[in-house]
């Protein structure tokens, strides 16, 4: 069979070779026995015009016996319309195919085809059976038939080119469809005949495409060129008329929008747009393009914070037109608001209700106008209105005088007005207004007590005072009429008080009917003290007499305890309280109060008529000794407390701790001084004061009057020391028991003890300073039962030394008792502390031992010749 398959032949008209026609070739049989046969003898082919028309299959069989080895087929077509015969073995059969001629025109083709199948290549020898004719018919119908099948179109840029193309349908199709393979060809007039290739406008180049045509089952194509050539007249790229866009919009609202004319080129499709966003916020552009090249653009600032945004805004044609990028950049600006105004309200001395009041204006520039609403957050910031417009409507603030007179004086009161629009897209505000008051007040009238029918001067203390314009018509004093105001500073005024029976009280009226609290000058009676001795040990830290209640207080710094020395009839009660850990004690300057510095670090205030405690207030720390010591306490006539410690106040402007009574709060005195110990004036208005006795060079003495808020150093020439003692108005100043200095710190005189034995350990002013009161102890006394007493030296300090430096001495009396242990042992301190009577009548001396009170006996007759005769050595 592979030598029968390889010997196969076959196609066209000729066909294995010669051979005769009809039953042909040699008369000699080249394998008698053996024949071959073919399942038809006539073919019928159909097809339309133009397409393929299926093969048809001859089947032919040998059979008998003697079959050959090798076998020749061929075909010959003796007509004009078949191409090829094609022969193959399929088992014992040899299968013809015939393949009629394509394209061949309409119509109706008849032939015959001659098969052979023979021994020999040149087929001289058939088999029996051989060669054998076959009848075909092929009938070709109208088909789908284009022409021309390609055509060339050309233009000039923004115009189109068409050409028609003639459509020949099969028969039986009425119609036909056609479709091209891009954009830019087109079909147009489809008829059943024909239709019309378009080539719409196109940029400058050289395009190729294809139109199928479609006709019932049918498809023909026609190739198009499509040469395009530029026209130097039009306009060859997109061109808009503005190179960048920029916007502005206040944040949550959209800006203006902006036109933009764009030319496109006449070859593009249509104006396209889109945007890309530089950064991650987009969404923010919107654009609307038009039919005739206008673009509209809009920015919208509804999402976004304040800044620069850009995107670009890209702008198309189709796809022969390069995309244009034109830049926008949006500034969304802050829609702040512009409040400005009447921020502050002071409520003063000078204030009326009426003038208690302002205006504020209201915008957001970056807006347009519109409402705004208003509240205040406080009862006493009152609003003229709740709403109104941007920029055209002003708010009206006024004070609410009846609510603001329940807020605290002296304090800085804030309202805020909140601010809001109507449309809610900028956030609310507020508007802060200060409401300053410091309505004049009274704290202190210094010195706070007066005896029975004495005339005065006196320091007034509190605050407000420069806004009063004349202090004759808004001070009230009840009981008596002032001879003399004058006004020092805000805080102090000072006036003379005729003699009078009873108490005087202070107050100042206003125009707003507000308080300003009182002060009353209490008018006492000062009996007759007789000489008193009360054995109370313990060291002892300050000594106060207490003319309204007739008491001395002191601290027991051993028993750690508050003691009141309460006078009665011509005996003294002794009561305490337990205060661990106290230093010292000290009288507030209106007497209600008793202060106690304890070192485990507070100021204690105590009932000075019941020994109750009023309050406890920690500070910084409080520093102390264990023995009888010089004060380390000092009160001021403004109600500050000064003492030996730290505040706690971190407030930069010193290092000299206070505690102020009117505040409760602590503080620090300005300067860079620091308070070790103080001699302080009885009415509290001179504080001289000792930094420390610690280094070398010692730090200089500074002294603080009560009209200063700054300590200021004294003349050098003023050492240190460990007694001093003051006048009542600070007139005279005993440095030790060395010398004494005026007010202003001058010298006065030096202070001489003339017996050389006795040294100087406690002075005493009388209350107009024209008297210097010595304590002096005999050393050569200083044992356990001596029989020495201590002296009271009296000087006259009345009047400045010119033309001798000591001061005249007028007498000495001895006391009874002592004070303080008698030995010179160094547990044994022997400083007594001091205090005088108001009427300069009594002297109070107390210590580790005792409480002495001693009136002051009459300096003449034999007490006074004494002093004398003492006086007369010191003079050679």
């Amino acid at each position: 069979m592979s030598s029968l398959l390889v010997a196969c032949g076959g196609g066209g008209s000729g066909g294995s070779g010669g051979g005769s026609s009809g039953g042909g070739g040699t008369s000699a049989d080249p394998a008698p026995g053996f024949s071959v046969s073919i399942d038809r003898t006539q073919l019928r082919f159909s097809g339309d015009e133009g397409s393929v028309i299926p093969s048809q299959i001859i089947v032919g069989t040998g059979s008998g016996s003697n079959v050959p080895t090798t076998a020749y087929f061929g075909g010959e077509d003796l007509g004009t319309a078949i191409d090829r015969v094609e022969a193959r073995i399929n088992g014992t059969q040899a299968q013809f195919s015939v393949y009629p001629k394509m394209r061949l025109a309409a119509g109706e083709y008849s032939g015959m085809l001659k098969l052979s199948m023979c021994a020999d290549t040149q087929c001289n020898q058939h088999f029996k059976g051989s060669p054998v004719n076959v009848a075909y018919t092929v009938s070709v119908g109208k088909g789908l038939k284009v022409t021309p099948d390609s055509v060339e179109l050309s233009s000039l840029t923004g115009a189109s080119a068409s050409a028609p193309v003639a459509v020949q349908l099969p028969t039986g199709v009425s119609s036909f469809s056609a479709t091209t393979s891009a954009a830019w060809l087109q079909v147009a007039n489809i008829s059943a005949s024909g239709m019309t290739v378009v080539g719409v406008s196109k940029g400058p180049g050289l395009y190729n495409g294809q139109v199928t045509v479609n006709a019932g089952n049918r498809l023909a194509t026609v190739q198009v060129t499509y040469r395009v050539a530029a026209d130097p007249s039009s306009v060859t790229s997109i061109s808009p008329d503005r190179a960048s866009l920029d916007f502005s919009a206040p944040t949550g609202f959209a800006s203006g929008g902006q036109q933009l004319k764009v030319a496109l080129p006449n070859w593009a499709q249509s104006l396209t747009s889109s945007v890309q966003y530089r950064s991650g916020d987009s969404g923010w552009l919107a654009v609307t393009t038009g039919a005739t090249g206008n673009v509209s653009v809009v920015a919208s600032a509804a999402n976004l914070r304040p800044g620069v945004y850009r995107a670009d805004l890209v702008l198309g044609g189709g796809v022969d037109v390069l995309p244009v990028s034109v830049p926008v950049t949006l500034n969304v600006l802050s829609a702040d608001w512009s409040v400005s105004g009447t921020s502050t309200l002071t409520v003063d001395a000078a204030s009326t209700a009426s003038a208690l009041s302002g205006q504020i204006s209201i915008d957001v520039p970056n807006l347009p106008v519109q409402a705004w609403q208003a509240s205040s957050s406080a009862s006493w910031l009152q609003l003229s209105r709740t709403s109104g417009s941007l920029r055209g409507d002003k708010l009206g603030v006024s004070v609410n005088v009846a609510q603001m007179l329940k807020l605290a004086n002296f304090h800085a009161h804030t309202a805020d007005i909140t601010l809001s629009l109507a449309g809610g897209k900028v956030a609310a505000t507020k508007f802060t207004v200060t409401l300053d008051k410091k309505l004049p007040e009274l704290s202190y009238i210094s010195p706070h007590t007066r005896l029975s029918g004495e005339a005065g001067n006196y320091i007034v203390r509190g605050r407000g005072f420069d806004a009063i314009t004349d202090l004759n018509q808004v001070l009230q004093v009840t009981g008596t009429k002032p001879a003399k105001i004058v006004r020092v500073n805000d805080t102090q005024f000072e006036l003379s008080l005729p003699a009078a029976q009873g108490d005087a009280t202070l107050a100042l009226s206003n125009r707003l009917g507000a308080s300003s609290g009182t002060v009353t000058l209490a008018t006492v009676s000062q009996p007759a003290i007789a000489y008193a001795a009360v054995t109370t040990q313990g060291s002892k830290g300050g000594l106060v007499f207490d003319p309204e209640r007739q008491a001395l207080f002191t601290i027991n710094k051993t028993l750690g305890s508050l003691m009141r020395f309460s006078k009665s009839g011509a005996s003294w009660n002794v009561s305490s309280v337990p205060v661990s850990s106290a230093d010292e004690v000290a009288l507030s300057p209106d007497g209600k109060s008793l202060i106690v510095t304890v070192t485990s670090g507070q100021i204690k205030l105590f009932d000075p008529a019941t020994l109750t405690e009023q309050g406890s207030f920690t500070a910084g720390g409080v520093w102390g000794d264990t023995l009888n010591t010089f004060p380390r306490m000092a009160v001021r006539n403004d109600g500050k407390v000064l003492f030996s410690g730290a505040s706690g106040v971190q407030d930069g402007s010193g290092y000299m701790a206070y505690f102020d009574l009117v505040t409760r709060s602590f503080g620090n005195i300005g300067g860079p001084y620091v308070f070790g110990w103080a001699s302080v004036s009885g009415d509290g208005s001179r504080i001289n004061i000792v930094q420390s006795a610690s280094y070398s060079p010692l730090p200089p003495i500074v002294s603080l009057d009560s009209s200063s808020q700054m300590a200021q150093v004294a003349p050098s020439g003023l050492g240190h020391w460990f007694e001093s003692a003051q006048s009542l108005h600070g007139e005279r100043f005993a440095e030790g028991t060395y010398q004494v200095w005026d007010r202003d710190l001058n010298i006065i005189g030096k202070v001489v003890i003339p017996d050389a034995s006795y040294f100087g350990r406690t002075p005493l002013f009388s209350p107009d300073g024209t008297r210097l009161y010595v304590m002096a102890y005999d050393s050569s006394g200083l044992y356990e039962g001596t029989t020495s007493k201590p002296r009271v030296y009296v000087f006259d300090s009345s009047t400045r030394m010119v033309t001798s430096t000591n001061l005249p001495l007028l007498g000495y009396f001895e006391l009874k008792d002592y004070p303080t242990c008698t030995t010179s042992a160094y547990e044994c301190n022997t400083r007594a502390l001091g205090a005088v009577s108001p009427d300069g009548k009594t002297l109070f001396y107390i210590g580790d031992a005792r409480m002495i009170a001693t009136p002051i006996p009459a300096l003449s007759g034999g007490a006074a010749a004494a002093m004398r005769r003492l006086v007369l050595p010191a003079s050679n």
